[in-house]
């Protein structure tokens, strides 16, 4: 079987970050969305019927983010968004992962780095390069001997996503631990205006940095969010046989800090 994986990131990520980015940006986590190629192409169509049911514009989408700017600035990026209701908009994006996760074949991974606790040092170009790494070798023993899968992202600034290229070439031609057999040597990109896909990989990374912060820095806070992540990404998040989810549908970057600790209570503890 043949598949798709949508990766998308939220966060910024500094090597020795200030206390300002610290606060704006706890958490650098890139999501991860994997569906057969059969399956997107009917996810496809039905995104077309769920916008035109919203009456969203075929030149606009809509972004994670849009919730929040209605909540804090009580204007929008645009005249669709203005006129979209709170509660219109969360139901968009419960209508838009319902559809999602009703697929046999979508599953959830994540990579985390947390800023807030200063637990890396790495430079900046190296995380982006980890982050998919651990991400790929994660995809690579989840297919099995004649499945295949291509790894698709939004378009970036051209020299970080030519760095991202070249990082992901690198790897998967020379091998690590992984011999990347069937996965694409490298990694696509698209306008996430015209990828259904993409806009799920922001809204499974925005629900992930949600939760994040409703279980570690901000409890009572994020309820959307908490609420998203139980009812449809967590029953679709890879984890082991044994049910355990750190370290197979959640990995953090970077390894053995105290921060892996925290994600066990979080996700793995009943």
């Amino acid at each position: 079987m043949n598949y798709f994986v949508f990766t998308d990131e939220v966060g910024v990520y500094q090597s020795h970050p200030n206390e300002k980015t610290i606060k704006s940006h706890p958490f650098y986590i890139r999501s991860n969305v994997l569906m057969s190629v059969d399956d997107y192409r009917q996810y496809q169509l039905e995104m077309q019927e769920i916008n035109e049911l919203y009456e969203i514009p075929l030149d606009e989408e809509i972004k994670w983010s849009d919730l929040g700017t209605k909540y804090k600035k009580g204007n929008s990026r645009t005249p669709t968004l203005d006129a979209m209701s709170s509660d219109r908009l969360k139901g968009y994006y419960r209508k838009v992962l319902s559809t999602a996760t009703s697929k046999e074949s979508t599953m959830f991974l994540y990579t985390v780095t947390d800023v807030v606790g200063r637990t890396s040092r790495y430079a900046e170009e190296y995380i982006y390069q980890y982050h998919l790494q651990d991400a790929f070798q994660r995809v690579q023993m989840e297919l099995y001997a004649d499945d295949f899968a291509v790894f698709i992202m939004d378009e970036l600034n051209k020299s970080t996503i030519n760095q991202i290229k070249a990082a992901c070439h690198e790897f998967t031609v020379q091998g690590d631990f992984v011999r990347y057999s069937k996965i694409y040597h490298g990694v696509l990109t698209e306008c996430s205006l015209y990828s259904p896909g993409i806009q799920l990989a922001d809204y499974a990374a925005g629900i992930m940095n949600g939760y994040l912060h409703r279980n570690i820095l901000s409890p009572g806070n994020y309820q959307f969010a908490s609420d998203l992540f139980v009812d449809y990404i967590q029953p679709r998040l890879r984890h082991h046989s044994t049910g355990t989810i750190c370290g197979y549908g959640i990995i953090d970057i970077p390894k053995r800090t105290s921060f892996r600790a925290l994600l066990e209570k979080i996700f793995d503890e009943d």
